[in-house]
């Protein structure tokens, strides 16, 4: 199933308790959890765009399966990370952090961990 698309956040559980564990100010998580950010992805191959679009921001990772890429993570924090594709899922992960991504429903579903703390968002693609 192609992730290629654009979403816009439906909804999310655990967004402050996530973002308290990645150092996020009060501020940051106010902000965040109001937000309903729209992810675009696109997809050549084994390379992939994904760009965030927030009201604040917008980010842009770009990476090539299984080989380490330079990502913005959650509340701007920049990481080292490896991205696969295992069966139908993208999976980013790194010492800290985890991403596991997958289409359910024609719909974006991830489910993110950082040091133990774990949230799940879901977007509805457009």
């Amino acid at each position: 199933m192609s992730f290629a698309g654009s979403f816009v956040l439906d909804k999310r559980e655990n967004y402050d308790e996530l973002a308290t564990a990645i150092g996020a100010s009060n501020d940051q998580i106010a902000r965040g959890r109001n937000s309903r950010p729209t992810t675009e992805i696109t997809v050549d191959g084994e390379k992939y765009t994904v760009k965030r679009i927030f009201p604040h921001q917008t980010t842009v990772n770009k990476f090539t399966l299984g080989v380490p890429a330079k990502l913005t993570l959650l509340e701007g924090k920049r990481a080292v990370a490896t991205v696969t594709l295992q069966g139908s899922k993208l999976v980013m992960s790194n010492d800290n952090f985890s991403c596991v991504s997958e289409i359910v429903d024609g719909n974006l579903k991830e489910i993110l961990t950082f040091n133990g703390k774990t949230m799940t968002r879901w977007s509805v693609k457009e």
